[in-house]
């Protein structure tokens, strides 16, 4: 790969780790890198410093290359604190609110994709980066798609209408799962790895008449009654914990079941909730999240002006 063929370096910056892309005039990935150097382990705030040596020979081998980032790095807790955009927002019009946090290497530019965020008086709801990762998802064939499920610590699942994102609702889904995995009563009956599938799929049976509190006590209460041993309460919990989040969504937007569900994530995510709710009744449509984020990236540069011509 020539360093020099760099037209745009696309990073994603969480919480708790970031990705970047090198990426060429085509939007091909000519390179990429990862670290576990997320918001939480720059207590110093110095983002600029880390990102220009974490970028390192990209930046030196092509002196003013674009950077656009997505995620965290521009919240609150991040390098600049970017306003979310209102939902209902066409995804494309992203590339005219990004904000630009300063400069790293010989005149790179750094550039902020703002998030989205849905007023209500009951529960607003606020979105960083996944909003990249749907419009990844359009740009790349789902462009009549009309549900999105994003799995992870907080899930997200949106509804898209003629590219616009309209509304969307957020599940903590991965983070009380780690919790009760690592902390309280049910962890003592969490340590054996691997995956029961078939404790996962009573899980996501139980989650049915969502009883959720009552039901997460049954991890504890079939262990001592010794229905459940090994890796399965650990299953059990996440069938129970996804079948609930995937029920709720399809409570809300009862018409997702017929028009099916484009699932961004990990390979394992996919299959895990992939499983779940074709037991519950829901088609999803898998989509590595690695794969589409970049070309999102690249678009939304390209679209902002931020590659010349």
């Amino acid at each position: 790969m020539s360093q020099s063929s760099i037209a745009c370096v696309a990073v994603d910056w969480g919480s708790s780790n970031r990705r970047a892309w090198a990426l060429g005039r085509d939007g091909g990935i000519l390179d990429q890198r990862a670290d576990a150097q997320g918001l939480l382990a720059h207590v110093d705030r110095r983002f600029a410093d880390s990102l220009a040596g974490f970028l390192g020979a990209w930046l030196a081998a092509a002196p003013g290359v674009p950077v656009i980032m997505a995620g965290m790095i521009g919240s609150r807790l991040g390098w600049v604190e970017v306003p979310y955009q209102p939902a209902p927002l066409l995804l494309t019009d992203l590339a005219k609110h990004l904000a630009k946090a300063g400069e790293v290497g010989r005149g790179s530019g750094c550039w902020i994709v703002p998030g989205l965020s849905q007023d209500d008086p009951v529960q607003p709801e606020v979105m960083r980066g996944e909003e990249c990762q749907v419009l990844g998802a359009l740009l790349a064939g789902h462009a009549e798609s009309r549900f999105f499920l994003l799995p992870g610590t907080h899930s997200k699942w949106a509804r898209v209408s003629d590219r616009a994102l309209h509304s969307f609702r957020t599940y903590l889904t991965g983070e009380l799962f780690d919790l009760l995995c690592k902390s309280g009563t049910l962890a003592q009956l969490m340590s054996a790895a691997g995956e029961d599938k078939a404790a996962f799929a009573q899980g996501v049976a139980a989650a049915k008449d969502a009883q959720l509190l009552n039901r997460v006590f049954s991890v504890r209460s079939l262990s001592l009654f010794n229905r459940l041993s090994g890796a399965a309460p650990r299953s059990y919990l996440s069938g129970l914990l996804v079948g609930t989040e995937i029920g709720d969504a399809m409570a809300v937007w009862p018409d997702c079941a017929a028009a099916g569900v484009v699932c961004i994530g990990s390979a394992g995510m996919i299959e895990r909730y992939g499983a779940a709710a074709a037991q519950l009744g829901l088609k999803l449509h898998g989509f590595d999240n690695a794969a589409i984020l970049p070309g999102a990236l690249h678009w939304l540069a390209r679209s902002a002006g931020l590659m010349g011509s």
